[in-house]
Formats: structure tokens, C-alpha cells, sequence
């Protein structure tokens, strides 16, 4: 009995946290806390059941801690005090509204080539302490279970004991053992945790499906059925993988999925359900979307978020437009940087009323201070516009984008056009970078008017350099 993939901590704010874990086997995860950084004033603080149902992961809820407030927390299997180098720090959020300074990262993609793939997490890793990163947001791809030259398997994912094993593959690698406990993380999911660019082509999620190009091409490579098509049944072992390992351990979603009896999600007709859920760190407001789980792309129906996020994600809009100067929307996928020859049609611009209606309702409301963080695209970039007001007022919105941390560029996405949008004007993209890379973002509310300063951090052949911005 030993852990499988290494602990993390999820779900961080100002008074709580959730720590997970994933073992080889049943058993028991043990977990301590402490104040001090010699680890002398370390508490048992409860255990949690790692369960073979749910591929034995699961999470410790911790409550009752102070805000900003530096913690060290240690796991194991067994009821003993583990050593001091088993110890990792994090520190709680400040009060909703506190106006405190703080640094995060965020990026998406990981594909790592063979097992001492990861130099990016590498060169992150440093951050960790020199830029006091608070926590980090995952965009999606975290694994690529459609991959099968790189997944663990030789074969796409197609069971749920296979994308489990597809996490394992990806999570054990030494860097990610070295990172994964190390900084409080924030997850979504994108296309890859299930397969590639899928989606649903009914609205009760009866029946699911890939690209054409994507069947033709495992055909020719004489792959069997169950890897050419994607059925209902592979959706939820997917989604299964990815509450186990991601969606267990971050907020509480808006609107949870129905459950049957063994606890396991149910995708019923019309349920208004998602991933989606937000959190707040001091006086900065976070919405993380869904972008795939309700995602309908047929004839005469096309949705990206489903009915029951739209009305979570404009309400969340209307609380926080006053409370907070500082709101960021978290997207998988990008919403301003449309391109050339983007043939999948995958981001928001394949699903433009949608596009158009988040753009009309932050225009209409007047909603300022929004900057909208994104991956997908394999290269990273900032752009910026104004949001078009009936009042004839103009409101600052920004995009900033980081991917992939390990994976081929994709070159289609330079090609970058302005979006067509009575909602917008005065677009620019004010970089562009098709380079491995993780995004660094610093909040400051230092002064009376807060700013956000993005940092690009990129690898080229000659070293890793930066490109900022601030918006």
C-alpha cells in the first residue's frame, strides 16, 4: 500500500481547504497540520477513506483556519507522524474584500513526450517561492486520454479503469510529484479529458461525438469502434477520472450533478448542472466555467455553457460588479483571439450567440474590471479591447492566455483577427508567443485604482524570457 500519485491541496479559501490524495490500494489517508515551519507545533487532524469506487482518491475537508495565514500540511497512509521534509506550505486566502496584493499563476496543456518530460513545471517551480504564488489555475488538458503515443496506454482511453490510468501516467512523472503538493491548485476541464474537441449532438446528453476528420483518421490507422466513436457510456467513465482527480477537490460547483445511488454523477435530460463553480480571493472575484460538460454544437442548437450556467455565471456578474474591482472569468477556451483557419471551430467563435451575449450582458451592465484567462491554444498572448456601452461609456476588458506547459505549438492560431462585435472596438493583441510557457499574474491593490500585470513566461531555444502587460 503506497500512494499512487501525490497529495494536493484544492479548494483553498479563508478559513478552509481540501486535501487529496490517491493510493494504489484501499486505504486511509492520514493528514497533519501545522503553524510553525519547523513543523514542532504538527497536529493530527482526521482521515479520509480512499475508496477502490473511486479509484482510491478522495479528499480531507480542513475548516477553522485563519485568514492569510501560513499552514503546513503533511500526508500518509499510516497514523504516523511524517517527517519534516513530508511537510508542504500554503497560506489562506485573505477576507472576501480584503484589498490585498497577491500573485498566481495559471496554464493549460500538458502532454509531457516520456517520463522526464515536464521542464516547465520545472522552471515554475522556482516561482513558487520568488514570486509568492498563492495558487495556481489549471485550465484543462491536464491529461490527453485521446493521446495514445503519450498517455501510458499505446491506445486512446476508452474505460474508466483507463483514464485513471492515463492520470497516473501523467501525475507521476518526478516533476509533477515535485510540484503538484507544493502550491494550491484550481482545476477545469477541456476536450482532452475526455477526447479530442468532443461534444454532445443532443441536448439531453444521450449521445456524444468527436470529428469527423478524428473517426476517419483512427479508421485508416485501423483502430476498433470504441476508439473511433464516443458513446454516453465513455463520456461518463471520463467525467468519472476527472471528478476523481480534479473536480473532488476544487469549490463546491453551482450546480451540482444528481447522483445515483453508488454516488456516481448522473447526466439526466435537461439537468442544468455543471463543473462550474467560483471562489474569491480577498478583493478578486473568480468564476471558473464549464466549458464542455453541457457543450451541444448540432443543426438548430448550439451552447457552450447550458442554461443553468448562464444564469449562474450572469448572477454571479451582478454580485460581484460592485463588490469587487478585480473579476476574472476563467475559460478553457478563448473568447477574444479568433484566427485564421481555425477549422475545428472549438472556442467561443464556433458558438458566436453565445460569444455575442456575454459580450452584450458586460456592455449593458457596465460590468468593469473584467480580465478573462484562458488556454487551449498551444501559444500564449494578451489582448485587450472596450467593451461598447448603450450609454456610450467605454469599459477596459483584456484576455491573457497561457499554453501549452508540454505540448506542440500550434502555428494556425498566429493568424489572429480583430472580433466582429457591436459589443467591442479598439482590439489589439499585444503579444503573441507559440512556445511552451505558464502565465504569472500579480493583483495589485496597492494603489486606490488596482491593476492586473500579466507575465508571459515562454522556453526558446536560447533560454526562458518573458513578454508583461499590464490591464
Amino acid at each position: 500500500m503506497k500512494l499512487l500519485l501525490p497529495p494536493l491541496l484544492g479548494g483553498l479559501t479563508h478559513k478552509g481547504a481540501k486535501i487529496w490524495a490517491r493510493a494504489d490500494s484501499l486505504a486511509q489517508m492520514h493528514v497533519w497540520l501545522a503553524t510553525k515551519e519547523d513543523i514542532s507545533d504538527a497536529k493530527y487532524i482526521g482521515a479520509a477513506d480512499l475508496l477502490p469506487e473511486d479509484g482510491c482518491a478522495g479528499i480531507l475537508p480542513i475548516a477553522g483556519l485563519k485568514a492569510d495565514t501560513k499552514y503546513f500540511y503533511a500526508v500518509s497512509l499510516k497514523k504516523i507522524h511524517p517527517s519534516k521534509n513530508d511537510f508542504h506550505a500554503f497560506t489562506t486566502f485573505p477576507k472576501p474584500g480584503a484589498k490585498k496584493t497577491f500573485n498566481f499563476m495559471f496554464g493549460s496543456c500538458y502532454r509531457p513526450a516520456d517520463k522526464k518530460g515536464g521542464e516547465t513545471f520545472v522552471k515554475l517551480r522556482e516561482h513558487i517561492q520568488s514570486d509568492e504564488l498563492r495558487f495556481g489555475l489549471f485550465l484543462g488538458d491536464q491529461i490527453y486520454a485521446d493521446a495514445d503515443k503519450y498517455n501510458g496506454l499505446d491506445k486512446v482511453a476508452v474505460t474508466l479503469d483507463e483514464y485513471r490510468k492515463v492520470y497516473e501516467n501523467n501525475w507521476s512523472h518526478e516533476v509533477m510529484r515535485d510540484f503538484l503538493p507544493n502550491l494550491p491548485l484550481f482545476m477545469t476541464l477541456d476536450d482532452h479529458e475526455v477526447d479530442d474537441d468532443w461534444r454532445w449532438r443532443d441536448p439531453s446528453r444521450q449521445w456524444a461525438d468527436i470529428s469527423i476528420l478524428k473517426k476517419i483518421t483512427r479508421f485508416l490507422k485501423r483502430r476498433p469502434p470504441q476508439e473511433r466513436h464516443l458513446s454516453a457510456e465513455r463520456v461518463r467513465a471520463a467525467l468519472k477520472a476527472y471528478e476523481e482527480h480534479q473536480a473532488i477537490h476544487a469549490p463546491d460547483p453551482l450546480i451540482p450533478f444528481d447522483a445515483d445511488e453508488r454516488g456516481n454523477m448522473v447526466l439526466n435530460p435537461q439537468d442544468p448542472a455543471s463543473y462550474a463553480y467560483s471562489f474569491t480571493v480577498g478583493g478578486a472575484a473568480f468564476f471558473v466555467l464549464d466549458t464542455r460538460t453541457m457543450r451541444v454544437n448540432m443543426r438548430g442548437e448550439k451552447t457552450m455553457l447550458g442554461k443553468g450556467q448562464w444564469v449562474m455565471l450572469e448572477q454571479w456578474l451582478r454580485d460581484v460588479k460592485d463588490k469587487y474591482k478585480v473579476k476574472f472569468i476563467v475559460s478553457s477556451c478563448s473568447l477574444l483571439h479568433p484566427f485564421f483557419f481555425d477549422v475545428a471551430n472549438d472556442r467561443w467563435t464556433g458558438f458566436r450567440a453565445e460569444q455575442q451575449r456575454l459580450l452584450k450582458f458586460l456592455a449593458v451592465n457596465e460590468i468593469e474590471g473584467v480580465r478573462i484567462l484562458v488556454g487551449d491554444l498551444h501559444s500564449g498572448h494578451a489582448v485587450t479591447a472596450q467593451l461598447k456601452c448603450p450609454s456610450g461609456k467605454r469599459i477596459p476588458i483584456a484576455e491573457f492566455c497561457a499554453s501549452p506547459f508540454e505540448q506542440g505549438s500550434v502555428w494556425l492560431s498566429f493568424g489572429y483577427i480583430p472580433l466582429f462585435s457591436k459589443w467591442l472596438t479598439g482590439q489589439k493583441r499585444h503579444f503573441y508567443r507559440a512556445f511552451n510557457n505558464f502565465g504569472l499574474v500579480h493583483v495589485d491593490f496597492d494603489s486606490p485604482d488596482p491593476t492586473v500585470t500579466f507575465t508571459l513566461h515562454y522556453k526558446r531555444k536560447d533560454g526562458w524570457t518573458t513578454a508583461s502587460l499590464t490591464a
